[in-house]
């Protein structure tokens, strides 16, 4: 694994439960560039705006210095949700002792909501860090960040082509691989 994973592990305490090849999948999907602030095995919703869409999954989410990342796979279906940073629109967190704690993503397309603790003190620095790594990545603002932000948006639009049958999946990944300078 990699050192940031295993810190922001131990930070949240968060404990893997068998759950180590689905975090090295999403490590894989990192960038050299990318620093992991938060990952961990959980179960989340994804409400697709668009369609009104809503699916319960299980999976790893990640947040990074430039985007929320959220794998599955179950049965024969294996997929991932990206968001980058300057796409999210707001963020809260939610939670009891009865149902645990809930952070959830609000973008333009879609929302992510993530089970993560039943620790208040936790969910609030789970929010407090994706706000400052979006602040961040905000302020950031040099060319070559805008660029990689306009790449994520378009490997976003061509995953929805693919979902909805446009493109193939060798045609999504030849295209993810050129904008991600692979």
């Amino acid at each position: 694994m990699r050192k940031d994973t295993m810190e922001a592990l131990e930070k949240f305490q968060v404990r893997t439960f068998g759950n180590k090849k689905s975090i090295e999948r999403v490590e894989g999907m990192l960038w050299d560039t990318e620093k992991v602030l938060f990952i961990t095995p959980t179960n989340a919703v994804i409400h697709s705006v668009n369609t009104g869409k809503k699916e319960k999954l299980p999976g790893v989410a990640a947040v990074t210095n430039q985007r929320v990342i959220f794998s599955y796979k179950a049965a024969f279906t294996e997929s991932t949700e990206m968001i980058s940073l300057p796409e999210i629109r707001s963020v809260e967190s939610t939670g009891n002792g009865l149902t645990g704690g809930t952070i959830r993503i609000h973008a333009m397309a879609k929302t992510l909501e993530i089970l993560v603790t039943y620790k208040k003190e936790t969910m609030q620095a789970i929010q407090n860090l994706i706000y400052k790594a979006i602040d961040d990545c905000r302020n950031a603002g040099n060319s070559s960040s805008g660029q990689r932000e306009n790449n994520l948006e378009q490997i976003e639009k061509l995953h929805d082509f693919l979902k909805q049958g446009i493109i193939t999946e060798e045609e999504f990944q030849a295209k993810k691989k050129q904008l991600l300078g692979l």
